[in-house]
């Protein structure tokens, strides 16, 4: 056989084994779609179906209000991510002037540079400031510092916070859920409330979260430190309690008197970095076990942070909301809370309690 023909019957050879191969991985492919195709009908037509309902419902399009924040600063707390981070960039393109303030200083630049790279605003509008909430020193040279070297306050939003953490007890004393959750922005708010009463009428956002409505009761001997919690979500749901619970307070001293406005909100089921430390908080078998079941949920459910953050904006810019008297907004739209975060009596004691946790 001369040595082309044996090329050439060589090649034929690897041909027809290479069609070989295809027509069996063909007819595995089809042996297996016969044998399972309801169910892969089923769970295609379940994915599309959430995959929907995820951009109709929950993400849909929304008609924002156009007010324009020029010439008021507004500063918020964890606006380097997530909510956050959406947020600030909504108030920069109404020409607000924004304090984005954030513990670790090298994501906060690396927010920045995303902001300039993403929208166009007047750089001069936005600044960077340093404070961990959970550290109540930082706070007060947070708030020392923002007092002495800006001119106004116009609207305050309480945005940075744990969903989940070990149970680590903050060098304070407190739970680390509850100090940056809570009691960071309870102090923080107190030590800016003069620059608020300056440029009156102005506003406090609080971001909570639909967890509060789990909270039945306070156990006032471990409302700071929650040694005793064993829910599931941990100190979140109480720290997202007391948050609606002085703000309910806050409203009632300050609105009539002194022109200062105070709102809380459940922004909805947002997939942010918050998740990041879960392994973390609940060990790796349960992270294990939890984390594939929020990704399926997700699909259907989360929103996306810019979603997420409608809510805030809402409660921030709204012209409609200057006197009112609504507390805690959903999806845009004034809500009741649970019965517990609007009652006197435990609103007193837990401002109480909190001002001299903080030492006010």
């Amino acid at each position: 056989m001369t040595e082309a023909a044996t090329t050439v019957a060589t090649i034929t050879a690897s041909s027809t084994a290479s069609l070989s191969t295809i027509d069996n991985l063909f007819s595995i492919t089809h042996q297996f779609f016969n044998e399972y195709r309801i169910t892969i009908f089923v769970l295609t037509g379940t994915m599309m179906a959430a995959w929907l309902y995820n951009k109709l419902f929950v993400n849909c399009k929304f008609n924002a209000s156009t007010q324009s924040m020029q010439g008021k600063t507004v500063i918020v707390t964890g606006g380097n991510s997530g909510i956050g981070y959406e947020t600030a960039k909504d108030l920069l393109q109404r020409e607000a002037r924004v304090i984005i303030v954030c513990r670790n200083m090298d994501k906060g630049r690396e927010a920045v540079r995303q902001l300039c790279s993403e929208i166009e605003f007047n750089k001069e509008n936005l600044r960077l400031m340093q404070c961990d909430l959970c550290s109540l020193e930082s706070v007060r040279n947070f708030a020392k510092l923002y007092n002495t070297e800006e001119e106004r306050l116009d609207v305050l939003i309480c945005n940075a916070g744990l969903a989940w953490s070990p149970d680590i007890v903050t060098k304070d004393g407190f739970n680390s859920i509850i100090q940056a959750n809570y009691l960071g922005h309870f102090l923080l708010t107190n030590l800016l409330l003069d620059k608020l009463k300056k440029c009156r009428p102005s506003r406090i956002v609080n971001v909570s979260s639909g967890a509060h409505r789990s909270m039945r009761s306070i156990d006032w001997s471990d409302a700071f430190t929650q040694f005793k919690t064993f829910r599931f979500w941990g100190p979140y749901p109480a720290s997202k309690a007391f948050q609606i619970l002085s703000s309910y307070k806050l409203k009632h001293d300050l609105l009539a008197t002194e022109g200062i406005n105070t709102f809380t909100l459940n922004p909805g089921w947002v997939w942010t970095s918050i998740h990041s430390v879960l392994r973390e908080a609940l060990g790796f078998s349960a992270a294990l076990l939890i984390y594939p079941i929020l990704r399926i949920l997700k699909v259907p459910f989360a929103k996306t942070p810019k979603t997420g953050a409608r809510t805030t904006i809402y409660c921030a810019v709204e012209p409609r909301l200057e006197h009112s008297h609504d507390l805690y907004f959903d999806n845009c739209t004034a809500v009741k809370p649970s019965s517990l975060c609007t009652d006197d009596t435990l609103a007193n004691q837990l401002w109480k309690l909190s001002a001299e946790a903080v030492g006010l």
